[in-house]
């Protein structure tokens, strides 16, 4: 049990609780190295500032206190924490007057050194995923989020009327405690199986719906108008990449929104623009293809607020390029730009990056052909179902698979399980990716899919008409559907603005 008994010391300079504000360079090593490792504790020497008082970063961290391979992690993670605070007599664990034990969860106030490379014998010992500055311990232990208590499984619940206008395409996600909703379309939709561009720009407004309290919101107008799909949650930010494409330039833009001050952030555009995907604390662009020229994955920090490129990658020039962050590191999957077409399709090859972002790893070669990779559960997944032979032109072998499954725990490839008979699945679900839910993945709309025991949940059918378009996001334990365009009563199409909530 962790007990108190000394008060805490002033050991920063900037609170320990909440997101990260500013954030401070990690102290310089002085007479010993950084950092240094005695008997399994990573420590390091403080640095007195100017004035007095000690920088470090303010995120705050909770984690499980655990010692592995004789090195002591926190949530998985190598904690660095301040020599002149900290002690370990091999059963007991003592910061600044707080004493924790093995299996004690700890509440740390710091930061993650995303470009510190530990040294190699440390290495051995603690893991390769990035180290976390610790600058001081609190007391108390925050309560983890819960799910809210949502509507039984059995059936749709349909939302309290939104503050937004009818409209389609809208950018949603799950950020912290909340669905949020922005963006998307508003002027007349195409005709059914038409193609036909926008008539308006997209819009700016949005709103967000607290399933705890059943409440929806109004989020502050973005700076620009937002569409598309791209985004990346880090805590309570969201990040979206998007273009105007009613206007004449379709330069990227980069935006960021904190849902606890409900403010937007227009930030440096990534050097080549590419899907966003977040990896800890930070956020990767990475693009979709080489086929018209070398693109450079890269991460943006959002302490400098600043991008830097990535490393290539192994793969070389390839298509259909798309990454997971899971367990610390990068999954990257593409396609060859180089293959022979006498040798079958182009097929999934996987690399990995390690956590602190500076060296790539070759994986096995898939045998499938799919997209849409996911990481769920302990597993990297390409969800969608069917084979493709290659046609008439050109025609392949034999058939081969669009899904499958990669277990990063002894690289091996599994095929997805066979569907329950007679389903149908709208599998592309219009043109967005696959989605996750837990360690579940959401397909075709119509199944959970999990990819470690391989069996299938069926939702309950939706109450509504059918409509495409529609804005699907999932939760901690839910999915909700908004808006969309329906064709049922008008060949044209019509906007809705009311949506629907199942709890799992």
């Amino acid at each position: 049990m962790m007990k108190r008994i000394s008060g805490l010391a002033a050991v920063l300079a900037l609170a320990l609780t909440g997101c990260a504000a500013g954030a401070a360079a990690a102290p310089s090593p002085t007479a010993t190295e950084f950092p240094m490792f005695t008997d399994g504790l990573l420590t390091y020497e403080r640095v007195e500032q100017p004035g007095g008082g000690y920088v470090s970063m303010a995120a705050l961290f909770v984690g499980t206190l655990t010692l592995e391979n004789g090195c002591l992690l926190v949530g998985g993670d190598p904690f660095l924490f301040p020599a002149d605070l900290t002690t370990w007599d091999g059963t007991t664990l003592t910061v600044d007057g707080l004493e924790y034990q093995v299996g004690d969860k700890l509440a740390a106030g710091g930061g993650v050194l995303h470009d510190t490379v530990l040294r190699e014998d440390i290495r051995d010992r603690c893991g390769d995923r990035s180290p976390v500055l610790v600058g001081g311990v609190q007391e108390e232990i925050p309560e983890p989020l819960l799910p809210p208590d949502l509507p039984t499984d059995e059936a749709w619940a349909e939302l309290p009327e939104s503050p937004l206008s009818a409209r389609r395409d809208s950018v949603g996600a799950w950020v912290y405690d909340r669905f949020v909703i922005v963006g998307g379309w508003s002027d007349r939709p195409c005709p059914a199986a038409a193609d036909c561009d926008v008539s308006e720009p997209a819009q700016r407004t949005g709103a967000s719906f607290n399933p705890y309290s059943a409440e929806w919101s109004r989020l502050a107008e973005t700076p620009v108008p937002v569409s598309g799909h791209n985004t990346a949650v880090v805590k309570d930010d969201l990040y979206v990449l998007t273009s105007d494409a009613f206007a004449s330039s379709s330069e990227p833009t980069f935006l960021r929104y904190n849902v606890t001050k409900d403010a937007w952030t227009s930030l440096p555009a990534p050097p080549s623009a590419g899907t966003l995907v977040a990896a800890g604390g930070r956020v990767l662009a990475i693009p979709g293809s080489d086929e018209n020229g070398v693109t450079v994955d890269s991460v943006f920090d959002p302490a400098t607020q600043a991008w830097a490129t990535l490393p290539d990658d192994p793969i070389g020039p390839s298509y259909d390029r798309e990454a997971v962050w899971l367990h610390g590191t990068l999954k990257l999957s593409a396609k060859p730009l180089n293959s022979s077409v006498a040798d079958g399709p182009s097929r999934v090859r996987m690399a990995a990056l390690d956590g602190s972002l500076g060296t790539w790893s070759a994986l096995p070669d898939s045998d499938i052909v799919g997209i849409g990779s996911v990481a769920a559960g302990d597993r990297v997944v390409f969800p969608f179902y069917g084979t493709q032979d290659g046609g008439e032109v050109g025609a392949w072998d034999r058939p081969y698979a669009n899904g499958g499954i990669f277990d990063p725990a002894d690289n091996s490839w599994k095929d997805l399980p066979k569907l329950p008979a007679g389903t149908e699945l709208d599998e592309y679900a219009d043109g967005r990716p696959p989605q996750v839910v837990g360690y579940e993945v959401l397909i075709g709309g119509r199944l959970l899919l999990d990819p470690m025991a391989l069996t299938f949940t069926e939702l309950p059918e939706p109450t509504w008409a059918p409509r495409s378009q529609a804005t699907v996001i999932t939760g901690l334990d839910s999915i909700l559907v908004w808006g969309g365009v329906s064709y049922e009563d008008d060949t044209a199409g019509t906007n809705h603005a009311d949506g629907y909530l199942l709890g799992l």
